[in-house]
């Protein structure tokens, strides 16, 4: 029987040069204690395991046992990374902490939106202005970015080699980041935002770039970053800047390896999704109503009584879930058209 090592990460870096060496062996039994983790991951668990069993009982049909399966293994990959060696060596070398935030910030993420927890719990995308801002899909890939730029390139590793709750606050961005970005872009969550394909597509391609910045920035940095980390270096590894530099390269193969795994899922989502996803409901959502606005904004000098003032025909275009197959819709429309044509200005000559 292997025998397990406890390391408190928080007791361990005033003695972190004093870590025995990595190895095949320290790595398996090497584990640290995470007691809030554990509580949170134990109430996720028992939460979405109770709601599986309330949806059997109440709607009939079963919930698909793979968003169960990728829901539990989201849980156990988090209380992988902040339990075992990946943690424990993650203070004291840069690539085993690159490692952790790829988990942390890519792969928990993904795992958990698909465990469809909100289409399970709620059962349609949360609804108000709050969650739709919090999942706007430019905001959150800024949000990714600027995680990504200040806990690597700033002087961020500097405060967390002195503050150890700093590398928790690291932990939970990478967390928060990660499942705003791929809540709307992966799978088929519940989402304030149904994108089309094609721009999940677009913006995986920009988070993509966002890892390769940042890792081929820490590759072909000439000096350390964080100088004051050395402090918390054991005497056997590489050195400062070297293992900066291999922190860098895993960042950005491994980073841009497991993106080009999401967008080519993307791509088979979107060849399965059929000729039905040309717009997108995005999109197709915006087209209603700019029509709609169209209608408005004409007033009702072109309808000729009844249902079809501005009332009538811009309301019927707003309301329609596809202006394109809605014949009433599509004759709404039409009439708008005419009615635009007939207020344009009249010709130099008139």
């Amino acid at each position: 029987m292997p025998r397990v090592t406890l390391a408190l990460a928080g007791n361990r870096r005033e003695g972190s040069p004093d870590i025995p060496p990595l190895t095949w062996h320290t790595a398996v039994t090497t584990w640290t204690s995470a007691p809030i983790v554990d509580v949170l991951a134990a109430l996720a668990v028992a939460g979405y395991l109770i709601a599986v069993l309330r949806r059997a009982q109440t709607t009939g049909p079963g919930w698909p046992l793979r968003a169960t399966a990728c829901w539990l293994a989201g849980v156990l990959v988090l209380l992988v990374s902040v339990h075992s060696s990946i943690e424990v060596y993650g203070h004291a070398l840069l690539w085993v902490h690159m490692i952790q935030h790829l988990l942390l910030i890519m792969a928990v993420p993904v795992l958990l939106i698909w465990g469809q927890p909100i289409r399970l719990g709620w059962r349609r995308p949360p609804g108000g202005r709050l969650a739709r801002w919090l999942t706007f899909p430019v905001l959150t890939l800024g949000l990714y970015t600027g995680v990504l730029v200040i806990t690597h390139l700033t002087s961020f590793p500097e405060l967390m080699a002195t503050q150890p709750w700093a590398h928790h606050i690291e932990q939970a961005l990478y967390l928060v980041s990660g499942y705003l970005l791929f809540l709307p872009l992966v799978g088929a969550e519940a989402s304030p935002w149904p994108i089309p394909h094609i721009v999940r597509f677009a913006l995986l391609g920009l988070a993509m770039g966002a890892d390769t910045l940042v890792g081929v920035a820490l590759m072909l940095t000439g000096q350390p970053l964080a100088p004051s980390t050395v402090l918390m270096r054991p005497g056997w590894g590489p050195s400062l800047l070297e293992d900066q530099n291999w922190s860098g390269a895993i960042m950005w193969v491994a980073g841009d390896v497991l993106m080009l795994l999401l967008m080519l899922a993307v791509v088979a989502q979107w060849s399965a999704s059929g000729p039905r996803a040309r717009l997108g409901d995005w999109l197709e959502s915006a087209r209603r109503q700019s029509l709609a606005g169209i209608g408005s904004a004409s007033g009702g000098d072109y309808g000729s009584g009844g249902d079809h003032g501005s009332g009538g025909d811009h309301g019927t275009v707003g309301a329609s879930p596809d202006v394109d197959d809605d014949e009433a819709a599509r004759q709404a429309y039409n009439r708008m058209l005419a009615a635009l044509h007939r207020r344009s200005p009249p010709g130099r000559g008139g």
